[in-house]
């Protein structure tokens, strides 16, 4: 029976859980699509702005002519032979790039076809002398050809066959995955080789710049303006025209800069020169952490918390150089609930979980109802079968002729009456239970007072404690024996008289065979208290004294009552504006009532 009546709340909480469920993944998978949307939308703000930074960045070191890599050049020479020796008489202009360098650049540097790397931050010989006197110090000269050498070593290590064979510069993770064997002894010899040559070189060039500053000592300052490069004399000696034929011009090219890692954390730019026949490659070693950080303020307001990580992904990818945003999830779902789509969820949630518990109420109800109606037709189909069974009997009896012994029909008939008095309580109690709530239940004539109440249910009653062998003890003080109460005489003496008789009934075996009434009465209400010494209600029933049609489950319990006396006491109370409450905290059964004294207070608590 019990597994029968978990079967629909089983099946409710399946259904409620279910549609919850469903009802919670749809709305913060919404939640999180437009987190997601406002990150990408942010991402795609980011990365523009960042793209449109470095934009002008790129466009500043694409716009500089290929001459500015070098430390000095002529100021009167073409365009197109800025590289060629210099002429006697001809006046060195210094580079922009060896006085200022710009911000997020670490070197301006130069590789020739040989793959030698020079920068005009860090001149060499005579050229040398001449910035360090008139134009930078000499540490910073001394920094720059430390980062030169650095870069020199990256790049050689890194890729220097691919500069041979004049090829963009790759990572050494991709040089690396086509040598293996043969082709790695060859590459190691290459590279010694071409360090051995770098090395003997760099000693001619400072030799030959010792040589000519011990030459240039003796000479006069105005000589020394005129032979600052070493090549002017060789020059002369081969005879170099004092005019530049402007028709015999190389061509000169430069082609787009292009962003790429040599190592990890190292971005350079570069470009590829082309001087007639002659190819250069030309670049900006870029300081990538303060470039990082500069990029990373510019969109601080929309990517808090981001990084730039080196390499392109499928998304959200820098189209300027090879690095890629990655957002932090700073929004969580609980920011989203803020927006006009989480108030709506946040509404829609609420509805669906007020509908679950209206559902759980009506299911709790409709499912009490049922087993009150259940408990209602066996209760009163028990109590009404027993005394109609007697009545019937007993009325054959006397209608036989042969039952003419007076002291039988005496009998009888006082069975008779009882039994129908049974009937007719039984009767009353579910006309009254079912008159409760009803306005006209809450008139009364006339002042009731306490003593009043009490002497009237003890009259009523006075049977019921002969046949149980209880006594009444009644404990009211006489000042409030005479105080009125604000409630219906029969009512109340109904309620007492209830009592009483279950006392009557369940009292036996008792401690002490005594039904004690107490009285007491405050400023505003009266408390009257009907208690017995008997067992008392058993503790699992406690919870459910009071439903309509509740029996007690004790066995020696179950044939008395419609279960319907202390529900109909209770509702009788709260039509009043009292209360009937159940202390279980003494011996025995104790039940108290307690209700407005006349004149103290409008029964705020009466219904209908």
């Amino acid at each position: 029976m019990r597994a029968r009546r978990l079967i629909p709340w089983i099946l409710y909480a399946v259904c409620a859980l279910a549609v919850l469920e469903g009802l919670g993944y749809a709305g913060y998978k919404a939640l999180d699509l437009q987190r997601q949307r406002k990150m990408d939308e942010a991402a795609r703000l980011a990365l523009w702005r960042m793209d449109s930074a470095l934009t002008a960045v790129l466009a500043a070191e694409s716009a500089r002519p290929y001459f500015h890599y070098r430390a000095f050049h002529p100021a009167e020479r073409a365009y197109n032979a800025m590289l060629g020796p210099v002429r006697p008489g001809e006046v060195l202009v210094p580079s922009p790039l060896l006085t200022r360098v710009p911000p997020f650049v670490r070197l301006h540097f130069e590789i020739d076809a040989d793959g030698r790397v020079t920068s005009p931050q860090a001149p060499e010989g005579n050229l040398r002398d001449l910035a360090e006197a008139e134009y930078v110090a000499a540490d910073d000269v001394i920094a720059a050809e430390a980062m030169r050498l650095m870069l020199a070593g990256l790049l050689h290590r890194m890729n220097e066959s691919a500069v041979a064979r004049n090829v963009p510069l790759e990572p050494r993770e991709h040089l690396g995955g086509r040598r293996g064997g043969a082709d790695t002894d060859r590459y190691a010899r290459q590279e010694a080789a071409a360090w051995a040559n770098l090395a003997e070189a760099q000693r001619e060039q400072v030799d030959a710049m010792f040589q000519e500053s011990d030459r240039s000592a003796q000479e006069p300052a105005e000589r020394q303006r005129t032979t600052l490069f070493e090549p002017v004399l060789a020059d002369r000696q081969r005879g170099v025209p004092e005019r530049i034929d402007r028709a015999k011009l190389p061509e000169v090219s430069q082609g787009p800069l292009s962003a790429s890692w040599v190592a990890e954390g190292e971005l350079v730019l570069l470009r590829e020169v082309r001087v007639g026949e002659d190819v250069l490659r030309q670049g900006v070693w870029l300081d990538w952490p303060a470039l990082h950080d500069w990029l990373l303020a510019q969109v601080a307001d929309l990517a808090p918390g981001a990084q730039l990580q080196a390499g392109v992904g499928e998304a959200r990818s820098l189209a300027v150089i090879p690095a890629a945003l990655v957002m932090d999830s700073h929004r969580s779902i609980r920011d989203e609930l803020a927006t006009p789509l989480g108030v709506v969820l946040g509404i829609t949630w609420l509805a669906a979980l007020l509908a679950v518990v209206a559902i759980g109420i009506v299911l709790r109800l409709a499912t009490s109802l049922a087993e009150r109606r259940g408990r209602f037709v066996s209760a009163v189909t028990h109590e009404l079968r027993t005394p109609m069974t007697s009545v019937r009997l007993y009325a054959d009896l006397l209608a036989s002729d042969k039952y003419q012994d007076e002291a039988r029909r005496q009998r009888s008939v006082r069975v008779l009456c009882d039994e129908s008095a049974r009937l007719a309580r039984i009767i009353e109690n579910v006309l009254a239970y079912a008159r409760l709530g009803r306005a006209n239940g809450n008139e009364h004539d006339g002042p009731t007072t306490i003593g009043g109440v009490i002497e009237q249910a003890l009259a009523e009653q006075a049977g019921n404690l002969e046949r149980a062998g209880l006594a009444a003890r009644v404990e009211v003080a006489e000042a409030d024996a005479s105080r009125a109460l604000d409630a219906d005489a029969q009512a109340v003496a109904r309620i007492v008289g209830n009592l009483i008789e279950n006392a009557c009934k369940y009292a036996r075996p008792s401690q002490e065979p005594v039904v004690h009434i107490r009285a007491r009465c405050d400023h505003a209400t009266a408390s009257l208290t009907v208690r017995d010494w008997g067992p008392g209600v058993p503790r699992k029933d406690q919870r459910r004294i009071f439903d309509a049609f509740h029996r007690s489950s004790r066995d020696e319990l179950k044939d008395h009552g419609l279960g319907l006396g202390l529900a109909l006491a209770r509702g009788l109370a709260r039509q009043m504006g009292g209360t009937l409450a159940l202390d279980s905290s003494e011996p025995g059964a104790s039940f108290t009532l307690t209700l407005p004294l006349a004149g103290s207070r409008s029964r705020r608590h009466r219904r209908g």
